[in-house]
């Protein structure tokens, strides 16, 4: 059985797979680090060859992606953290132990219900990969979460959409020089390149409505230009094509001539932006902030602003889904609410008692 896991530099990847017993192997496994091999295994435990390891090593680092692996670790250790401060078993959890650690990190330290959630699946997580029963799956729990979600309330704090409008303000202020950490203002040519590369970039995830973990990814392979000077981006992966089926996705002209000015003969092979997820967050709330737009925005602000945009033109749940890539209508139809609004039933019955007192009356 696997062991108590404790907080070290150093992670010995484990997959445990309940039979008889468990057994469990070190190899590389980005998610299997999430449990430690403890120093005592049971009498009948069977340790893996080298062969076998490296064999579900393979298969077990494309379960889930990176992103999601480095999450929950993150989320792990700190439940292992909170476990091992009050003397309790943290593997296996304890469901009430588990409700007590969600329910304090609600109340006493303010972490949303969309964070909690992401504790329960990297709880749920470890347990599952080791044959154990999933504690996050009793009811308790399961109350816990709803009811933090019920106090918090549907209205989160969303990012703010970045839309065409909000896209212009941009456009026309990136390239103006800005004062840096210590003090200097850019030179023009430095405030040129780094407001075209914001501009691209902005255009970019607006066109092909992106998070920000698929841009980070891509490149320069990723695009391709058709005859009428458009593009077509290729996303390998994402948050919800874990397996990996890909989609091909439209590219305006304009966003094709702005990603040109920025390329400057890189090789297909490279990074279109070369920037980490956190740093692409913060170019765009910068640019943001250097237009005069205010606070609120981030990386999610290009895909709410074009969902926005999309759904005030008339553009239909089922057909923004497709074009964000959302499995469910639940979040596309958070974002467009105020857009979608003025078509919900109440607004059809007046707009229908307009146009039928506007009708002239036959005499």
């Amino acid at each position: 059985m696997c062991g108590q896991p404790v907080l070290s530099a150093v992670f010995a990847t484990v997959v445990c797979l309940r039979q008889r017993s468990m057994t469990a192997f070190r190899g590389q496994t980005p998610g299997a680090e999430l449990v430690r091999v403890s120093s005592t295994t049971a009498p009948d435990a069977v340790l893996l060859t080298d062969s076998d390891g490296q064999s579900l090593d393979w298969l077990c680092s494309h379960e889930v992606s990176p992103n999601t692996i480095r999450s929950y670790r993150s989320q792990w250790r700190n439940f292992v953290t909170w476990a091992t401060a009050r003397g309790i078993p943290a593997l296996p959890a304890e469901p009430d132990h588990v409700a007590t650690y969600l329910a304090g990190r609600f109340e006493l330290l303010g972490h949303r219900p969309a964070t909690l959630r992401v504790a329960a699946a990297a709880i749920a997580y470890v347990h599952n990969s080791c044959g154990l029963e999933n504690p996050c799956g009793h009811p308790d729990v399961k109350r816990t979460l709803r009811g933090a979600t019920r106090v918090a309330g549907k209205a989160q704090k969303q990012a703010k959409g970045l839309t065409a409008e909000a896209l212009d303000a941009i456009a026309a202020t990136a390239c103006r020089p800005r004062l840096g950490k210590n003090g200097r203002r850019e030179s023009a040519q430095a405030a040129a390149q780094r407001g075209s590369v914001d501009i691209a970039l902005v255009r970019l995830m607006r066109d092909a409505m992106l998070r920000v973990s698929e841009c980070a990814a891509l490149t320069w392979s990723d695009i391709e230009t058709v005859p009428d000077g458009s593009g077509r981006l290729l996303i390998r992966r994402s948050k919800t094509d874990p397996d990996g089926e890909g989609a091909v996705l439209f590219v305006s002209a304009q966003t094709m001539a702005a990603l040109a000015s920025i390329r400057d003969g890189a090789p297909a092979g490279l990074r279109v932006f070369e920037l980490s997820p956190n740093q692409i967050s913060l170019r765009i709330k910068k640019a943001a902030l250097a237009a005069g737009l205010g606070d609120g925005f981030s990386g999610h602000s290009p895909r709410v602003g074009m969902a926005q945009d999309l759904a005030r033109i008339g553009v239909e749940l089922p057909s923004l889904m497709t074009a964000g890539r959302w499995r469910s209508p639940t979040m596309p139809a958070h974002y467009t609410r105020n857009e979608t609004a003025d078509r919900g039933a109440v607004a059809q019955f007046y707009n229908h008692l307009r146009a039928h007192r506007e009708s002239p009356r036959t005499t």
